[in-house]
């Protein structure tokens, strides 16, 4: 990680606190209603919210841990990834439970509360996650901001997908997305971070 990363990470904490704020005091967010009747008219979309199940998500990661465990040796990683997949979603629902906010109003068939949105939110971990991990086997710098734009693309359109599906309020996405990436840095700090003889 480098600066640039770890500003961008404030940033985006920053700004999904603005949004957590108007959230808690139920203060109105102008652009939830006009998006949310907009989106929700996008059928072909839909699809993508299976990236962001917990099938999925628990597939892919053991995978990538496996790799990690037997391949690379990485232990810390394997720490990593636990910490920071699994540790997105038990935050995104520890966040959801003192928020409280309720799903839109629409027949889309999901229970539990709105913010943030986990699709979102452990999506853009988990997708960051594995760009990381599979750009450190490579030198190109291209290859490698190639990897973090499928994974960032992949996480929009599952993001999105909530909101065609009319589960969530585009804030809700939003905010998921702010501290999904927000927490990526973090854990991805930390590995850098650990001791030279552990690496």
């Amino acid at each position: 990680m480098k600066k640039p990363q770890y500003i961008s990470a404030i940033i985006s904490f920053i700004l999904f606190m603005s949004i957590a704020h108007f959230v808690f005091y139920k203060m109105n967010i102008p652009f939830d209603p006009y998006l949310l009747e907009v989106m929700g008219n996008w059928e072909m979309i839909k699809m993508f919210s299976v990236l962001g199940t917990e099938l999925v998500i628990g597939f892919s990661s053991i995978a990538l841990i496996l790799f990690l465990w037997w391949k690379k040796k990485d232990y810390v990683g394997v720490l990593t990834v636990v910490v920071a997949v699994a540790g997105s979603n038990v935050l995104n629902k520890v966040i959801k439970g003192l928020m409280e906010r309720e799903r839109p109003t629409f027949a889309h068939g999901e229970e539990g509360y709105s913010f943030p949105s986990g699709h979102a939110m452990v999506g853009i971990v988990f997708l960051f996650i594995i760009a990381y991990y599979i750009s450190k086997e490579f030198t190109s710098i291209k290859i490698k901001v190639t990897l973090y734009i499928c994974g960032f693309l992949l996480a929009f359109v599952t993001g999105i997908s909530r909101i065609a599906e009319n589960a969530h309020y585009p804030s809700d996405v939003a905010a998921g997305f702010f501290l999904g990436y927000s927490y990526f840095v973090l854990c991805i700090t930390l590995y850098e971070k650990r001791p030279q003889e552990e690496r």
